[in-house]
């Protein structure tokens, strides 16, 4: 959804049921004119939507989220500022073929952002 738009992947790592995206934030984006103009910061639903279609990437499927158990926002990410993010992402699959996801994003010692979600396809969804 915000991939190559909002943000663009400059690094990432994979494993089994872990990975690590480096991303970089796209300070021009239009959402950032209504969020605020002089002072963008990203708002917690693209934080959000971000992780979201990092693991889309990572399986080669959209995902979507279907539960919200904890969503923790620590600090303000400022594109101006912060231009660079990491998401640490972890997951585990469940009975439903949806999967319990844990993301930690941060930069350097600076933590934004913890959740724990649980994702969906779209088609199971439905």
């Amino acid at each position: 959804m915000f991939l190559d738009t909002l943000f663009h992947i400059d690094s990432k790592t994979i494993n089994d049921s872990e990975a690590t995206f480096t991303v970089g934030l796209n300070p021009l984006h239009p959402i950032y004119g209504g969020h605020f103009p002089n002072d963008p910061i990203t708002p917690g639903v693209c934080v959000v939507q971000i992780a979201i279609d990092l693991f889309s990437h990572i399986h080669q499927q959209e995902y979507i989220l279907s539960q919200a158990k904890s969503i923790k926002f620590i600090q303000i990410i400022r594109p101006n500022e912060h231009e660079q993010v990491d998401y640490h992402l972890t997951w585990e699959p469940l009975e439903d073929n949806s999967f319990q996801v844990k993301v930690v994003v941060s930069n350097n010692d600076t933590v934004f952002s913890k959740m724990s979600v649980i994702l969906t396809t779209l088609t199971e969804n439905k």
